[in-house]
């Protein structure tokens, strides 16, 4: 019964262990990016809203005002969505002078990577860095009778963030290429609106002076380009609690746990040999550290469970190790049965001599 169990652990083990090891921490979200941007096309302003509809999820709005110098059927913009989730269903949204605009694909005859000719044959006159092939299979663009002066195109979409699942609490972030306008024929004004009304948590940004976010809604001014990528990092808030236990960390609670289960088995230990101050093998020495690997990796998982419970649901769960911890403990049993077998036999000899006198 006893081996059949310990088979039936080690391989529970093995399985949470390789599971945990196998997986990646870090779980790659969309990075989004400007429009490439015509020749014939001054784009005056810009304002870009980011709304975090939950820590996963995030709505970019833009919205530009451009300035074109010619009339007729052109694509003004080229937008690059990086990733190829975005179908005609809505999910991509633009408007043109507040007129909904049908969003279309590039073409499959252009989805070879390595012909970069392929804008050039939608449009001569599209602007973007020969150095940075944009992602063909992500591209969003629209053909429209422009006529020649100012007009508003205004974008919709939402992206997923990338979640890193390294710390015992996930953290978030989003990635916005800037780098395109950099190519544009004129850049105005950026203003970035950034609204985390919606969750509670950490925020931080590279393109602030004040890295870290104290308002809700950000309101950000540039008239240049403050940065080749907006990255906004962030985490969520969490209990006075699972802050002691973040603190504490998994491996303190666990190292508390077993000094208390220490305790108890010493304790036990004292009291059958006052029982038993003849008796030449303790068994509850032997029985303890047979079963002490177990019992200490057990307590192990608890305080990691234990942990991830008071976190929450944005606990990242990971149990880096597992069967490297286990095998671990049933390396210390040897130095565990030495230990206690010293106390025991210390014990007993104290209770010898009482006994002679």
């Amino acid at each position: 019964m006893l081996k059949r169990l310990v088979i039936l652990i080690t391989l529970f083990t093995l399985y949470t262990s390789v599971y945990a090891n196998m997986s990646s921490p870090i779980h790659k979200g969309d990075i989004t990016s400007e429009a490439y941007s015509s020749k014939d096309i001054d784009i005056l302003h810009e304002h870009l809203l980011i709304t975090f509809i939950d820590f996963y999820t995030v709505k970019f709005t833009v919205v530009y005002r451009i300035k074109s110098d010619r009339d007729g059927k052109q694509i003004p913009m080229i937008f690059d969505t990086m990733t190829n989730r975005y179908a005609e269903d809505g999910s991509f949204s633009v408007w043109l002078d507040n007129q909904t605009i049908p969003v279309l694909r590039i073409p499959s005859t252009y989805e070879n990577p390595n012909a970069l000719q392929w804008i050039d044959s939608l449009d001569n006159y599209l602007r973007y860095p020969k150095e940075d092939v944009p992602n063909i299979i992500g591209l969003k663009y629209f053909e429209i009778d422009l006529t020649k002066g100012e007009h508003t195109i205004h974008v919709e979409y939402t992206a997923q963030a990338e979640v890193d699942n390294w710390d015992l609490i996930k953290k978030f972030k989003i990635q916005y290429n800037l780098k395109p306008a950099r190519y544009w024929r004129s850049f105005g004004s950026l203003d970035v609106e950034i609204n985390t009304s919606n969750i509670k948590g950490i925020f931080e940004t590279n393109i602030s002076s004040d890295s870290i976010l104290t308002s809700t809604v950000t309101h950000l001014h540039f008239t240049e380009l403050p940065q080749d990528e907006l990255i906004i990092s962030y985490k969520p808030e969490i209990s006075w609690l699972a802050k002691m236990l973040i603190k504490l960390t998994p491996e303190g609670l666990f190292l508390i746990l077993s000094i208390l289960l220490i305790s108890f088995h010493i304790y036990f230990i004292i009291r059958y040999r006052i029982k038993n101050p003849n008796k030449r093998f303790s068994p509850v020495v032997i029985a303890g550290s047979i079963m002490a690997p177990f019992i200490y990796w057990v307590l192990y998982l608890i305080s990691c469970s234990l942990t991830n419970f008071i976190i929450g649901k944005y606990a990242s769960g990971r149990a880096e190790y597992m069967i490297f911890i286990f095998f671990f403990f049933l390396m210390l049993m040897p130095i565990y049965l030495v230990i206690v077998l010293i106390i025991d036999n210390i014990k007993k000899k104290r209770l010898q001599i009482k006994e002679d006198i």
